[in-house]
């Protein structure tokens, strides 16, 4: 946690932390353990196509922030009672060998997790923490592969397998190396296609928590279970691995506990 000495597990010491609650979050989600529940209905997004949804991107010193364009992205359904307004998204990230994400399925991880995070609309950023359903963050693990059939854009022709969003994004994230820095997104990256294709109808759903101080319980959180698979050009993965790790020496992925 970025500007605190303490590790996560002496987070609760924090003056005016949470951490130390019923309900914290990450957690691994045992399968075996799921319940059905035919009231977690399909989502209705607002936007998610929209072009320009992201208005800069922020170094934050422990992650890569995307603030979106503010009322502009929604989301309800999907079993949430309220509707949300998205205000950003955000990355957690490993690497090959030591996998990132901040949840996990039957104690296996993904090498990266992305946030949507949505406060609940009409409700402040102060009244939305400090209410159990203030928060609706969307989780998407991501897998980072590549393939030698994929070519580079060099000749004008587009290729479909190409994630341009994802190209369009990394090509920003060496332009903020430094903490605190800050940069306009001036290419076109939509929420829709940073997801890929993911399949949006199936997901876990707990209530939990904040995943850093003071790790406020007022979060209704949903892990897609199907991953967002990004496919890359052999000689751009190392690159696009490579900028996610420009903003920290060690990895941001925080502990996690059964559920």
């Amino acid at each position: 946690y970025q500007g605190c000495v303490k590790t996560p597990s002496q987070w609760e010491h924090i003056c005016d932390s949470k951490c130390k609650g019923t309900r914290q979050s990450p957690v691994n989600i045992d399968t075996d353990k799921a319940i059905f529940d035919s009231s977690l209905t399909n989502f209705t997004f607002s936007n998610f196509s929209y072009p320009h949804s992201i208005s800069h991107l922020v170094n934050t010193g422990h992650t890569v922030k995307c603030v979106l364009e503010n009322n502009v992205v929604t989301v309800k359904g999907g079993g949430l009672r309220y509707e949300y307004a998205s205000t950003e998204l955000h990355f957690h990230w490993g690497n090959t060998t030591y996998p990132g994400s901040e949840h996990s399925v039957n104690q296996n991880r993904h090498l990266m997790e992305m946030h949507l995070v949505s406060l609940r609309k009409g409700l402040t950023v102060q009244n939305a923490v400090e209410d159990p359903e203030g928060i609706a963050v969307l989780g998407f693990f991501i897998d980072v592969g590549y393939s030698n059939n994929i070519k580079l854009k060099l000749t004008g022709t587009s290729d479909k397998e190409t994630p341009e969003a994802w190209k369009n994004l990394t090509s920003h994230l060496v332009k903020i190396t430094n903490i605190s820095t800050n940069i306009t997104m001036n290419r076109v990256v939509s929420i829709s296609d940073l997801l890929n294709g993911v399949n949006l109808s199936k997901f876990y759903r707990y209530n939990g928590s904040l995943t850093t101080p003071t790790c406020d319980e007022a979060v209704v959180w949903t892990v897609f279970q199907e991953p967002i698979s990004v496919k890359l050009p052999n000689c751009l993965v190392q690159d696009f691995i490579l900028s996610m790790f420009l903003f920290s020496l060690f990895l941001n992925a925080e502990g996690f506990c059964n559920l």
